[in-house]
């Protein structure tokens, strides 16, 4: 803790400053040193150049999340950073590589915060409300992050787009997911035809999430909980697979959801 105070009584005039603790001797009492103020030390090449790393992605976010991809340029993205332009070059040798880094930043911590619930929920396989609690979780961080949420979707099918391709792996990343996760639910997963199963399962609740959050954030289903409600009911139907294994088709006598752990 620093304690200031103009030095009078001392003999300091009022323009000098006052001690600067230091730290506590070993019986609790205070130290202290007359002196000039503690200075911050200045920032290392390495760390200045991370720091506007940083400033010019920040920016580049800013710019995307508020419009289109394609009005986002070297120079502009520079000078919302407030940086020279040639400064950009020194860290992106493109503005795709600029765009390929903030794809991964942003996609990679949704994908986490939706990871972080199924494990989870997989570690309570018979909870119904650690199943609820996983997709209470994604809609929340799909709600709370609007404008990432829809550009994931925008810019899913741009083949040629850095953010297209970010996009397309997380959205690949979670098939992945969630299908392990299936199978470790015990699923069926024993040859090509299984696994095949398991994706579109996966997809299905991908599909029906995206759409669900999409209605929510649109105001068209305002109650959040309804929307769970829903997503779990989807499980109910999904759970029918796990009674499928070797088969190529459902059962006649598969006729019936199987209510119980997901």
């Amino acid at each position: 803790m620093h304690s200031l105070r103009a030095g009078s009584a001392s003999g300091l005039n009022s323009a000098r400053l006052s001690p600067i603790v230091l730290s506590a001797n070993g019986h609790g009492k205070k130290r202290v040193r007359r002196g000039r103020p503690l200075m911050v030390p200045p920032l290392t090449r390495r760390e200045a150049k991370e720091r506007t790393r940083k400033r010019l992605i920040e920016a580049a976010r800013e710019l995307i999340l508020s419009g289109d991809e394609t009005r986002v340029a070297a120079s502009t993205v520079a000078k919302r950073a407030r940086v020279a332009g040639a400064t950009f070059y020194e860290h992106f040798r493109s503005r795709d590589e600029l765009l390929k880094a903030l794809a991964d930043e942003l996609f990679d911590e949704l994908r986490e915060k939706l990871a972080k619930s199924r494990r989870e929920a997989l570690a309570a396989p018979g909870s119904e409300e650690k199943l609820r609690q996983e997709f209470q979780t994604p809609l929340d961080v799909l709600a709370s992050n609007p404008d990432l949420f829809r550009l994931s979707l925008r810019v899913r099918h741009y083949p040629a787009s850095p953010l297209g391709d970010s996009s397309r792996r997380l959205s690949g990343n979670t098939r992945r997911d969630l299908v392990e996760e299936l199978m470790a639910r015990g699923y069926p997963h024993d040859g090509p035809a299984e696994l095949r199963r398991l994706e579109m399962i996966a997809d299905v609740h991908i599909a029906a999430t995206e759409v669900l959050a999409l209605g929510y954030l649109s105001g068209r289903y305002p109650d959040l909980d309804e929307v769970v409600d829903m997503l779990v009911l989807v499980t109910h139907g999904t759970r029918l697979a796990r009674e499928w294994r070797g088969r190529t088709a459902p059962g006649p006598e598969v006729d019936a959801v199987q209510v119980g752990t997901y």
